[in-house]
């Protein structure tokens, strides 16, 4: 019976496991840096409007040109210049504004004719000295297209809006080819679409690299721990087809793989083999005290099967509770990382079981083991706990002490390119423009016209002139553009050139006039970039380097302090907003959205220990143990300046769903032991010897997989991988170390509770 049975469960398997192959192959990569902006928040909601009316300020492009020996070299120039002419004829490529093509726009008083001429003349060396000059006594031009040290240019390139995942990686190909390959001393490409790019290939490499890496380390320690390639292969065909399950419910869910979601299959690898491992052993066990195969399969199911459940259920609620934050990436990581947890745990308890069913035991399997030099040193441990109770309690209580210190010293903080390491090429790319031009991170200011306000009043231009200078000096923002600079750059033109005109016109008729002519197609429709005049909405734009969010927040505060001291009747309402604002924003979210994942694990696994045990003393000796292991990655944190940011924040709920596990199965075992109405001490001696082995296993097990993660180059996934790791050690040292004592000092079984349960 039970062989026909297993044979149609491994049919019915076979069969979803070829739909899921099918759905994998046609499963996809993303990364869209918008996906990052916080969901139902109202500065989200706010500059998608701010988008609507003007344009994405994310959608560009920039290249440096440089040449070591100065820019002001006719070679180097001439080569800069059909960069410039090659790039305009790129697909998806809608502008490019280079240094070279500036122009400088004069009116002939005698004619009223306003023509353009060349700001730099770089075809004729002898104006080269006249140019310079000309050229670094304006300030809107240095740091903006020439770098102030005088050795690179730059080219900004305007792409298609919103341009897709092909057409990006079309247009990073021909501007990495055209621009790497073009021979000058150093050459710089920097952009959304570079970046998406360069991100989704790491995705992909770092997703076999760490499947890979987790697999060969599990192997080994599946080999040490059953000393047979029996006990390899079923384990790791269990989880192996979790992960293919999983990666195929997200293709039929039109899910994408992002940034969280390359570290999926290998959290499912090393978590899903811990229920593998903890029945595989019991199983063995049972074998080896001369029970039937399925005598010691049903055995090793109905002992470790609640324990499994609950495991299951406690780890997923630790990824479910990531639902909670407003940012998209990580909750849908949060969904589908459950959804993994318990695909593997139906695996579990259909195909593993099927597998043993049908399979012979070798016999190497019920064979001697190594169990007595586990036995001495789990012994040995046990003696050494229950006769240093009190100092093993003082030094937790110190522990914690040191931990909340280290905690108090968290930052929270984040910067655009966090996840890139110092010596990560892209990374090294925004570098060069920070250090050279103005940096490569998006500023964006949305000026809202009050009631009767003009975007073209003196009173207006000058309050928004005060800002830009302000932003300049103080702010640190680069390359201001913006309505009042198209002004004063048409009064300069309309007065000659003189440099004593790059002002605002203070005659309202001179105005009108000016404003009329910029409003004329010849001008090139300038003014649509930065006035919307249905909607009096303004927009202020720059360049600033990344500083992080912790910079950038006391930034803000003391623009908006600025506004309200020197602009206190300002015609308009003054606004920061932005991709890389709303980057930032994210952060002002995390501690709340940590906390309240945390307290619902807290409650749910409260839950499932109080029914277990039918005891509200048992909660805080389930709980206990797993909140000091998180007090003391806080503090490691603390200590290490680990900045608290988006991929740092969601450690604590997972690490806590996953360190739980050895708490459960050591209840678990112990609930056994009482029923069977065996005293307190004895019970948590048999619990402690037979459980000790199988948490340590799986804890070295999911620490190996882990610890691959620190491999990669996103600094987010490193410190998963690290942190995570160091969670689940201080996890299981405190269930064998702590947990015996709470249990001790706290649970009091009475008769009636050992009948119950």
């Amino acid at each position: 019976m039970y062989e026909r049975l297993s044979k149609i469960v491994l049919l019915i398997l076979a069969l979803l496991t070829i739909g899921a192959f099918f759905l994998l192959s046609r499963l996809s990569f993303d990364y869209n840096f918008e996906n990052f902006f916080p969901e139902q928040d109202k500065e989200t909601e706010y500059y998608r409007y701010f988008r609507e009316v003007f344009e994405t300020d994310n959608d560009f492009a920039i290249v440096g040109l440089v040449n070591q020996d100065g820019i002001f070299d006719l070679d180097f120039l001439e080569r800069a210049d059909s960069i410039s002419s090659e790039l305009k004829k790129i697909k998806y490529v809608e502008q490019v504004n280079s240094a070279l093509d500036i122009k400088d726009g004069v009116r002939d008083p005698l004619i009223g004719h306003v023509f353009q001429r060349p700001l730099f003349r770089w075809t004729d060396p002898e104006k080269y000295k006249a140019d310079s000059v000309r050229i670094f006594n304006r300030p809107e031009l240095v740091g903006s297209f020439f770098s102030e040290d005088g050795t690179a240019i730059l080219i900004h390139v305007r792409h298609k809006q919103f341009l897709h995942k092909q057409g990006c990686d079309s247009l990073s190909a021909d501007l990495q080819s055209l621009v790497k390959n073009a021979g000058f001393d150093e050459s710089y490409v920097v952009g959304r679409a570079i970046g998406q790019v360069y991100y989704v290939d790491m995705m992909q490499r770092e997703l076999m690299i760490f499947m890979s890496i987790s697999m060969v380390l599990i192997i080994l320690f599946l080999i040490i721990a059953f000393r047979s390639w029996w006990g390899v292969w079923v384990p790791i065909t269990v989880v192996l087809l979790s992960i293919i399950w999983t990666l195929a419910v997200m293709q039929l869910t039109g899910k994408k793989i992002d940034l969280m979601l390359t570290i999926l299959p290998t959290i499912l690898f090393v978590v899903g083999i811990s229920d593998v491992v903890h029945i595989v052993s019991r199983y063995f066990e049972e074998l080896r005290l001369g029970k039937a195969k399925i005598q010691a399969l049903v055995t090793a199911y109905k002992e470790i099967g609640i324990a499994t459940f609950l495991t299951s259920l406690t780890t997923a609620v630790g990824f479910i509770t990531l639902i909670s934050s407003n940012i998209k990436p990580i909750s849908e990581f949060g969904i589908y990382t459950a959804i993994g947890v318990f695909v593997a745990f139906i695996l579990a308890y259909t195909l593993l079981p099927a597998v043993l069913v049908l399979s012979s035991v070798p016999s190497k399997i019920i064979a001697k083991t190594n169990k007595n030099i586990w036995e001495g040193v789990l012994s040995k441990t046990l003696v050494k706990v229950l006769k240093y109770q009190k100092s093993i309690v003082l030094g937790s209580l110190v522990v914690v002490g040191l931990s909340i210190w280290g905690i108090s010293k968290i930052e929270i903080n984040n910067f655009i390119l966090e996840d890139l390491k110092a010596e990560d090429p892209l990374k090294k790319e925004f570098d060069f423009f920070a250090d050279k031009f103005s940096g490569a991170r998006p500023f964006e200011l949305s000026i809202q016209l009050k009631e009767n306000a003009s975007a073209f009043d003196v009173k207006t231009l000058s309050e928004i002139e005060k800002i830009e200078n302000y932003l300049k000096t103080e702010y640190g923002v680069g390359n201001v553009m913006s309505h009042v600079g198209i002004i004063k750059t048409a009064h300069r033109t309309w007065m000659g050139g003189s440099e004593e005109y790059n002002r605002i016109p203070e005659d309202s008729l001179l105005m009108a006039q000016l404003v009329n002519l910029l409003h004329r197609p010849q001008a090139g429709n300038l003014l649509n970039y930065f006035v919307d005049e249905e909607k009096a909405l303004l927009r202020l734009t720059g360049k600033v380097d990344d500083l992080g969010s912790i910079v950038f927040r006391e930034k803000d505060k003391k623009f908006y302090d600025w506004i309200e001291s020197n602009l206190p009747d300002a015609s308009f309402d003054a606004r920061i907003t932005g991709t890389a604002f709303l980057i930032d924003s994210n952060n002002v979210h995390l501690s709340a959205n940590m906390i309240q994942g945390l307290i619902i694990a807290f409650i749910i696994i409260a839950i499932i220990a109080g029914i277990m045990f039918k005891s509200l003393v048992i909660i805080p000796i389930a709980l206990i143990p797993n909140m000091l292991p998180l007090l003391m990655i806080g503090g490691i944190m603390g200590f290490m300046n680990v900045d608290l940011k988006v991929s740092t924040s969601i450690i604590f709920t997972i690490a806590f769903g996953i360190a739980v596990d050895d708490t459960i199965h050591f209840l678990t075992k112990l609930r056994l032991q009482l029923r069977e109405g065996k005293s307190l001490v004895y019970s948590i001696k048999r619990t402690f010897m037979s459980t000790g082995k199988a948490i340590i296993v799986t804890t070295l097990i999911l620490c190996g997989g882990f610890m691959t993660l620190i491999a990669s180059d996103f600094l987010s996934t490193f410190y998963l991988g690290l942190l995570i790791s160091l969670t689940l050690i201080f996890a299981v040292i405190s269930d064998l170390l702590l947990l015996p004592i709470l249990i001790l000092w706290w649970y009091k079984p009475k008769n009636e509770l050992k009948k119950s349960i």
